[in-house]
């Protein structure tokens, strides 16, 4: 039996007498024979029949032999494919672009330089990867693909927005490397069931950092993405300026409380003995963290010992709990730190033991704060309606460690938190958009609230809130709906008076209502508030997604700052504000609207 002609993998016959070109697409006649179509691959793809003459051909041999002599055949090379594998590229299309955007979204996504693709070591990866792909131009990225992806995000930001009934925004101030001022902005609503946090944009303060202007770039800001009439509060640190900016604009502002927890927490510092206990420990940290002998000599102690070579941490007023988390490794590494102090020439002087009892008591008292902070800083779930649980939740924890506490410094630093805990939290108990958004979540509803008086009073709010929205949206149909008429029918007609409709008030709505939610039990603290309420039917469901979408934190947007940090670096200083403003939203946005 004849072998196939390898003229064959590259044509495919259209009837009897033609056979089509798989490479230029033209059609020529056959004769009887395959003349003709190796004529035109030596004419006019030489390259491609010399390279696939050096594949060797599967001889035609009878199958069964074959099996019985040599074990089954090996397949036949597609040569065709091979050949596009290795030398050609994608041409402009859907799966140049579907490539395109996921290098994009990897620039942006984990902070990688712009000139990345002119990177040797990643080009060979990417090639190696997959040959056919060519890695875009920086120039093209910068001015092209970068700009496109930023716009198709927006766009579904936009679409998303244009759904939302109620939004929350954050902001906060940055002075960025280039010392330049920059504002963030990112926003908070309920989206396809879930809590997101987009952000909008960061923008460059020009000119004095006051509420002025602080107020005028938050409305430009609100304004330009339309959502200036739906946003319900803004959330910010504790600073002044950013109060009075909130009150320029006419929207309810929420102070940070993580924030206020880190005051909470830093009154307590300024207790004599324990302030000078920190700087003790400061200077510790300082020293293993100068010194590479010190911490040569600390890693190979914890190496006799047997113990995990932990290093110390250092404390940073502006990252929340880092002192509490400087004591408590300090406390873990004990033993390790006296050894490798004792042996350093020129060490400072270490932590004696009435000391490390003072900080252990400190560790227990600091520790409810710590389990606070990190439950109010999330961004995809529901945070507002956690504060006066919270709150509730240190206090009984400060009683519960009063019984533990057995020196008198540890007694002075657990007065001062008490003092300072109802100094700086207790207000927010009071705050109406905290007190709503606690009893609106049905995993807390009164329980969330300390005393009976607490319960009554917030169950009393809520139905004078839920009377005012009720009385609103009425107002809002009587404007677009004519008055029904009140005729009782004809005039012989003695019991017409009946048709009139109940006339019910906004009041005995809201009683009705409020009193059924409150008296059905509260829900698993693990289960979705969104959830439960998906499934309720009354307009009580309206006021709840109004307060529960407000952040108790503007960690989202410090957030940012952080993620800002890591792209505007020493080598890219002067990275342009439109260009980070692109590489932040797809960062922050991407996971909410990838394609």
């Amino acid at each position: 039996m004849s072998s196939k002609s390898r003229a064959w993998d590259y044509f495919k016959k259209t009837n009897e007498k033609f056979a089509k070109c798989s490479l230029c697409k033209r059609e020529f006649k056959l004769s009887g024979n395959t003349t003709n179509l190796i004529d035109h691959m030596k004419r006019k793809h030489n390259e491609v029949w010399m390279w696939s003459s050096t594949v060797s051909v599967t001889q035609d041999v009878d199958t069964t032999e074959q099996n019985e002599k040599m074990g089954p055949s090996p397949k036949k090379r597609n040569t065709l494919k091979n050949y596009f594998d290795r030398s050609s590229k994608y041409p402009d299309g859907k799966t140049k672009q579907n490539l395109d955007n996921k290098y994009v979204r990897m620039i942006a996504v984990d902070m990688e330089p712009l000139r990345k693709g002119e990177h040797e070591g990643f080009r060979d990866f990417v090639n190696a990867l997959d040959s056919r792909y060519e890695i875009p131009d920086t120039t093209i990225l910068k001015k092209k693909l970068l700009p496109e992806y930023y716009e198709n995000v927006k766009q579904k930001l936009v679409i998303a927005l244009s759904k939302a009934e109620h939004v929350s925004v954050t902001t906060d101030l940055w002075t960025s490397i280039a010392n330049e001022g920059i504002l963030s902005v990112t926003c908070h609503f309920f989206h396809n069931e879930k809590l997101i946090a987009p952000l909008l944009e960061v923008v460059k303060m020009e000119g004095s950092h006051n509420a002025e202007n602080i107020a005028s770039m938050l409305d430009a800001t609100l304004s330009k993405w339309d959502i200036r009439s739906k946003c319900e509060a803004i959330t910010t640190d504790n600073a002044q300026t950013m109060i009075n900016a909130a009150a320029k604009l006419h929207i309810r502002h929420i102070p940070c409380f993580a924030h206020t927890l880190n005051l909470t927490v830093s009154d307590s510092f300024a207790v004599t003995c324990l302030d000078q206990i920190l700087k003790k420990c400061k200077s510790i940290v300082t020293f293993f963290k100068m010194s590479t002998l010190a911490s040569d000599k600390l890693r190979a102690i914890q190496r006799e010992l047997n113990k995990p070579e932990l290093k110390v941490i250092q404390e940073v007023p502006t990252r929340w709990n880092s002192a509490y988390h400087m004591l408590q490794r300090i406390v873990t590494m004990k033993t390790e730190l006296t050894l490798a102090l004792n042996e350093c020439n020129r060490a400072p002087p270490g932590v004696n033991a009435d000391e490390y009892l003072i900080i252990q008591e400190t560790i227990q008292i600091l520790e409810p704060f710590d389990l606070a902070t990190t439950k109010i800083s999330g961004e995809s779930y529901i945070t507002l309606s956690l504060i006066i649980p919270l709150i509730r939740g240190i206090k009984t924890k400060l009683v519960e460690v009063e019984s533990q506490i057995v020196t008198e410094s540890g007694n002075k630093i657990l007065l001062c938190m008490k003092g300072s805990v109802d100094k700086r939290l207790s207000p927010y108990e009071s705050r109406t958009p905290v007190v709503l958004a606690t009893i609106l979540d049905p995993r807390f509803k009164k329980k969330g609230f300390k005393t009976s008086d607490d319960e009554k009073r917030a169950g009393q709010w809520l139905e004078k809130a839920y009377a005012s929205h009720l009385t609103k949206e009425r107002l809002a149909v009587e404007e677009t709906q004519p008055t029904p008429s009140t005729s009782s029918g004809t005039s012989n007609d003695l019991l017409g008076f009946l048709d009139v409709p109940d006339v019910s008030t906004p009041l005995s709505n809201s009683l009705v209502d409020v009193r059924q939610y409150l008296e059905k039990p509260v829900i698993d603290r693990k289960e979705c508030p969104i959830t439960y309420w998906k499934y309720t039917n009354n307009k009580l469901k309206e006021l709840a997604m109004l307060y529960l979408c407000i952040p108790a934190s503007s960690v989202p947007s410090e957030r940012i700052f952080s993620k800002a940090g890591q792209i505007l670096t020493e080598r890219r200083n002067r990275l342009k504000e439109k260009r980070l403003n692109e590489l932040l939203f797809i960062k922050q946005n991407s996971c909410y609207f990838n394609d």
